[in-house]
């Protein structure tokens, strides 16, 4: 009866291009079912209930089963295809009917497969899209990563990126764990064994390892154009059938979207940082526009520096005519060994590239100020990351930065490029101050010599403007004015009596006193014309208030314009000071030297009314010191 009915089954299926197999034994269908993955089986249902579990089992996994009973056995199939995913006809049945429920379950198991196809074709569509449309690194990841576990229906999975810089894996993803940048260990587990050997064949790896309670396991390489960027590993426990030709093509198309998406990614990210750092330089240079003093250029390097990127140390070897300076600033506390250190080595750095013989000795060490500065890390002398560049050009060499951090820095490389750009931009800068300095120092000749022809010009003030330029320097030196504005003073010093150019020479050296109108017509107007010479010249421009108010009185009675007290800049009542006491201290047409101590004697008699009491008393400290008069006058300035 079996072999007519499988006689009868085959010629109505054959021609539908299905395969019959007759089964005559227990145990050979246990490795026929293995080997052949059925779509039905038929089974005598006194068959299935014979001790024969495992076919049972391995047939509900399978495949669809019908069997075939008696209606005496109508109990016991009800109880036995309670839980089970089966069907079955009774004995004696006409073979259209078995045909007929043959067909059904042929198109259900069809229907079954079109709907998972569709479901997966729906499944990959959105992994790609939602792959493609990424525009964010970690997100990407993220999506891939899930559509990767989805798809394939593995267990446990690993995603590892290339480190370029470092050449190696890096573990990013892993199921249940988005930990990032986890460093993997090569050569130790199957898993990492597997994702080295598809890492380096360039092709898909699957191991099937035998056993009911081994994995299978599945490594895919991530492709970016030529290049082989990552490795996706999944497992599955083989029990649940391992991976099938289906789920593999899945993981492989969606790391070959993720590739290119990768590659889209980085490509707009490198691009990106490009105009990131074309943009700080940009800006570093907009910032240097303008400033004219090495120190501020230097200081400008370090703050946009420490501001944009992680450098806890940084040095500039400053290279100058008689002593050298080593200016730095450091996140942290350095000890003096450790920044002797870095000093030597800057120092040697710069004595290779330019051919010099500058000797430590010869260098200052002096700490930059760059805002507030809160003690981190205690930095030595060994960085993990450094990065030395000469600042020069042509016949100017100003000197050598050097840049370090306490730690590795990522990207490295990309670091170093832009801190050279920005010593480029540093090093434009201070060739323009320099060039600026020339012209300014040039210009200062100039003018210098027109003030030594003023002083030719009346010869009773030989030598006038240069003393009252050193004594206007020390006064503002003792006060604590700071270096650039007292280079502002020393320089409205020397020509302060500029304008007299303009006065006629038998006012100047007449040997009596001027009458009312020669000086308040024409003498009195040398510090209006002294300004006017100055004020259009760019670098001296800081000079004409000191030039023009250097004769206006601390209680208004002064001129040009009778200013008072605080309206007069600090400059021009130092300038008051020390020009009134060269002056009486030097012989005159129409009077010999006062001497110092009268001279002194008048300035604290006038304070208050034509000095500023603050400056007399600072000029007094200033004289006791020169030795010009004795301490005693030290009583006098409670008074004052």
């Amino acid at each position: 009866n079996d072999l007519h009915l499988y006689s009868q089954i085959s010629n109505e299926f054959s021609p539908l291009g299905l395969k019959t197999v007759h089964l005559h034994s227990n145990f050979s269908a246990i490795d026929t079912i293995k080997d052949i993955s059925p779509t039905v089986v038929l089974m005598d249902f006194k068959i299935a209930i014979e001790n024969n579990c495992e076919i049972v089992r391995l047939i509900d996994s399978a495949a669809q089963l019908l069997l075939l009973a008696t209606p005496e056995d109508a109990a016991e199939v009800v109880k036995f295809i309670e839980n089970r995913d089966c069907d079955y006809i009774f004995r004696p049945f006409k073979i259209d009917l078995l045909n007929k429920r043959i067909s059904m379950m042929l198109n259900g198991v069809q229907s079954q497969k079109e709907q998972k196809c569709i479901q997966e074709m729906s499944d990959l569509y959105i992994a790609n899209t939602q792959v493609t449309l990424s525009t964010d690194t970690e997100r990407l990841l993220d999506v891939m990563f899930d559509h990767f576990m989805h798809l394939s229906g593995a267990d446990n999975g690993t995603l590892y990126l290339l480190d370029k810089e470092e050449n190696e894996l890096v573990l990013v993803r892993q199921y249940g764990n988005d930990t990032a940048s986890i460093r993997s260990q090569t050569g130790i587990s199957k898993e990492q064994d597997i994702t080295q050997k598809a890492f380096y064949r360039g092709e898909p790896l699957l191991v099937n390892a035998e056993g009911s309670g081994e994995f299978s396991n599945l490594a895919v390489p991530i492709r970016s154009q030529n290049d082989i960027i990552g490795v996706i590993t999944l497992r599955k426990m083989r029990n649940q059938g391992g991976f099938s030709t289906e789920e593999q093509k899945y993981v492989e198309a969606i790391a070959t979207q993720a590739g290119i998406t990768i590659n889209h990614i980085n490509n707009y990210c490198a691009i990106n940082q490009k105009l990131d750092e074309l943009m700080l330089v940009s800006n570093y240079s907009e910032q240097l526009t303008g400033l004219v003093d090495k120190y501020d250029i230097i200081r400008a390097l370090f703050e946009i520096t420490t501001l944009n990127f992680p450098i806890d140390f940084l040095g500039f070897l400053l290279i100058q005519r008689r002593t050298h300076e080593f200016l730095y600033w450091s996140r942290g506390n350095i000890n003096e060994k450790s920044l002797r250190e870095i000093s030597k080595e800057t120092i040697n750095h710069f004595n290779l590239a330019h051919q010099s013989h500058i000797h430590e000795r010869r260098v200052v060490i002096r700490r930059m100020s760059i805002g507030e500065n809160s003690p981190s890390v205690d930095i030595q002398a060994s960085f993990p990351f450094k990065h030395i560049v000469s600042v020069s050009w042509d016949d100017y060499k100003f000197g050598t930065v050097i840049f370090a951090s306490t730690k590795v820095l990522q990207g490295a490389t990309e670091k170093k490029t832009i801190l050279s750009s920005l010593v480029s931009q540093t090093r434009i800068a201070l060739t323009n101050s320099k060039l600026y300095s020339d012209m300014k120092e040039n210009y200062i000749r100039t003018i210098k010599a027109l003030a030594i022809a003023v002083d030719a010009k009346d010869t009773y003030t030989h030598g006038h403007s240069e003393n009252v330029m050193n004594i206007a320097e020390e006064i503002a030196r003792e006060m604590g004015i700071e270096e650039k504005n007292i280079g502002i003073i020393r320089d409205a010093g020397l020509l302060h009596d500029i304008g007299k150019i303009g006065i006629p020479g038998y006012i100047l050296n007449k040997p009596g006193p001027l009458t009312y109108e020669e000086f308040n017509g024409i003498m009195k107007t040398h510090s209006t014309l002294g300004a006017n010479i100055v004020k259009d010249v760019p670098f001296l421009r800081d000079l004409h208030k000191l030039i023009l108010y250097h004769h206006e009185h601390f209680d208004g009675g002064g001129y040009p314009d009778n200013l008072k007290g605080d309206q007069i800049p600090i400059g021009a009542r130092i300038l008051h000071v020390a020009d009134a006491f060269e002056a009486m201290t030097s012989n005159r047409p129409y009077r010999n030297s006062l001497g110092k101590k009268e001279a002194v004697k008048r300035l604290i008699e006038n304070s208050g009314k034509q000095f500023d009491p603050f400056v007399i008393k600072t000029f007094l400290r200033l004289a006791v010191k020169k030795g010009w008069i004795d301490s005693a006058y030290f009583s006098t300035l409670d008074n004052i």
